[in-house]
């Protein structure tokens, strides 16, 4: 009997355990992180004889990252299945971009079939992988290494490097990111300078390519390719965290661009190795019309795209690669073929208030993965996303008009945040102190100083602090006159230290009531401001008078 082990659920949810020709030839076993086990359904797990669940690989991952398995976990259960089965029956499969260089690693330790690290790496490291191509002649961006000690040490003077090797804007990226998760785009120097001096992984910087995206999605058996298929990008994934939908249709085999893209992404997978299984490759196709490569993974696309693939060309495809990879048949696909391409919601920071299906001509399957009400926080990845569907429909045409008016569809309504809430309010005694200690006892308003005028309270003395011009054309009637520009320890000396003075400018716009009060406070005389100044001094209908100062 064979062994299969599977590490990571993504990627193996829409394999057919029940077109297996013999499925007593061969015995499952998987190797799943424990955040990403509970993805198995019970049908699912049915399948395997044995499943490992194992730390994941990162301390504190992001949710792109909790399906990766923990090395040496993971050859522990390897090791334990070897010790009943020869390392020929035994393979290691994996479809999740996170996993690839595990399974690599387990491949290349315990001698097994399959690639190993040397011919998954091109496939993870951006540079290396563009390097490959650069010198196989593929039109690639123009890239380098992020040196984060150039920027750190003189961040002005690494951007004018990297714009005159790349240009401007330009694409910051993990050299190992996948599903644009730490993806950026560089527009200019403040952008740059606000980056944070250590930016926690490898990086690269490359060329922006402006153009329509599409991908590759390539089977090989032994360096030939059994499939190959194209799809169009609705929008570039930058887009997505903007709001916009990130879906992509799966073109019908007689459009031109379908053999030419092929063509190119042989070429690409030529140069860098091809290793058997899935592999899935994006370009640009720009308004030159160039092919211009983006990047590739040693798997199938993620999330809905396999299934929405699966459907469209009536293909098993993980179970097409299973075969490749282990030697287990699979009978032909048995489901209806219909013209099927996927989408993914984007997600955006506030709570969620609605949740709107889109109106479209084909038939929509939809999966949330928010709530009503739920508070959602802001990512760029795209598999932190909020839900996928699958779009279908026997009519393809009518299938690309949908897939074009998705491109003004927003999934998911916001509440309007609150701008009062946006700053969380003080503890009740902080603000106690603060109005009552500090505003209270530093302010009083037009209505309480008229007050205290009319009833001839002594131990209060308004002070109009504007320009003499101003105090003898009009002014709060009893107010003397004190401009804040003049006041000076000489200019103070007839003051009677006893009172409180109350100042007062020309309004709320006015802040010369403020630095009177800042004046007279650090000369030892007890100050308050009437906020409103004499504007509002006047809109209450209090009375005034004229004259020049005394």
């Amino acid at each position: 009997m064979k062994t299969a082990v599977i590490i990571s659920t993504r990627g193996f949810g829409v394999f057919r355990h029940d077109l297996l020709v013999d499925p007593t030839e061969v015995r499952l076993v998987g190797v799943f992180a424990d955040r990403d086990v509970d993805n198995l359904t019970a049908e699912q797990r049915a399948w395997f004889e044995r499943i490992h669940v194992v730390p994941c690989g990162l301390a504190d991952p992001t949710p792109m990252l909790y399906s990766l398995v923990d090395l040496e976990a993971a050859r522990e259960a390897v090791a334990g299945l070897l010790a009943d089965t020869a390392p020929a029956d035994l393979t290691v499969h994996c479809y999740d971009e996170q996993n690839m260089m595990v399974a690599a690693e387990l491949r290349t330790h315990f001698d097994l079939r399959g690639p190993e690290v040397a011919d998954i790496l091109p496939f993870r490291d951006k540079c290396l992988m563009k390097q490959r191509l650069l010198d196989a002649g593929v039109r690639v961006p123009l890239f380098g290494h992020f040196d984060a000690e150039a920027y750190a040490a003189d961040p002005e003077a690494y951007f004018r490097t990297v714009v005159a090797e790349v240009g401007l804007p330009f694409i910051l990226k993990p050299t190992d990111a996948a599903a644009s998760e730490g993806v950026l785009k560089i527009a200019d120097r403040d952008e740059f300078a606000a980056l944070p001096s250590d930016l926690g992984r490898p990086y690269e910087y490359e060329e922006f390519v402006d153009g329509t995206m599409y991908s590759v999605n390539i089977v090989s058996d032994a360096g030939r390719t059994v499939f190959g298929g194209v799809t169009e990008y609705l929008v570039n994934s930058l887009e997505v965290p903007g709001g916009k939908v990130n879906a992509d249709i799966n073109l019908i085999d007689s459009d031109p661009r379908v053999a030419r893209m092929v063509a190119f992404a042989e070429r690409a997978l030529d140069a860098l190795g091809r290793p058997d299984g899935g592999s899935h490759l994006e370009l640009f196709h720009t308004a030159d019309d160039e092919l211009v490569f983006l990047e590739v993974g040693a798997r199938f696309k993620g999330m809905a795209g396999l299934a929405a693939m699966q459907r469209n060309y009536g293909v098993a495809f993980v179970n097409l690669a299973f075969e490749i990879e282990s030697g287990v048949k699979s009978l032909p696909y048995d489901g209806e073929q219909i013209y099927c391409f996927d989408g993914v919601v984007p997600k955006a920071q506030g709570v969620v208030r609605e949740l709107v299906e889109p109106e479209l001509e084909s038939h929509v399957e939809m999966t949330w993965k928010v709530e009503v009400g739920e508070e959602i926080e802001s990512s760029n990845s795209l598999l932190a996303n909020g839900g996928t569907f699958l779009v279908s429909n026997k009519d393809y045409e009518a299938a690309y008009r949908d897939f074009r008016r998705l491109a003004d569809y927003r999934p998911i309504r916001y509440a309007a945040p609150s701008r009062v809430l946006g700053i969380a309010p003080a503890a009740p005694e902080n603000a106690y102190s603060y109005f009552h200690d500090l505003r209270l006892a530093c302010e009083t308003d037009p209505y309480d100083v008229h007050h205290d005028l009319a009833e001839g309270v002594r131990e209060v003395v308004v002070l109009d602090v504007r320009r003499p011009v101003a105090y003898a054309t009009e002014h709060v009637r009893g107010a003397r006159s004190l401009p804040h520009q003049d006041i000076s320890p000489e200019t103070v000396r007839t003051l009677d230290p006893d009172p409180l003075y109350v100042t007062y400018g020309w309004g709320p716009a006015c802040n010369g009531g403020t630095r009177a009060a800042a004046k007279l406070s650090a000369l030892g005389f007890r100050v308050k401001e009437m906020i409103g100044g004499f504007e509002y001094w006047k809109r209450g209908g209090y009375p005034t008078e004229q004259g020049e100062p005394s």
